[in-house]
């Protein structure tokens, strides 16, 4: 499990802070927290992986 800070671009490279706290607040597809340490909330690697794998890319849509 990791939090959100720690180590994303290891395991999501290309994916910053910013778009997964928008979609941890605004994507009902986001993955639940597993767990939390202190204040800050702990995901399942696979699942964040498996989420940024299947999120829509960014402007798709307009492209078409």
């Amino acid at each position: 499990m990791l939090g959100l800070r720690q180590d994303q671009q290891k395991h999501l490279p290309g994916v910053t802070l910013t778009p997964l706290r928008w979609a941890r607040a605004n994507d009902p597809g986001f993955p639940t927290p597993a767990g939390k340490k202190g204040t800050e909330l702990l995901y399942r690697v696979s699942d964040l992986e498996r989420w940024a794998r299947n999120r829509p890319r960014a402007g798709e849509e307009r492209r078409r």
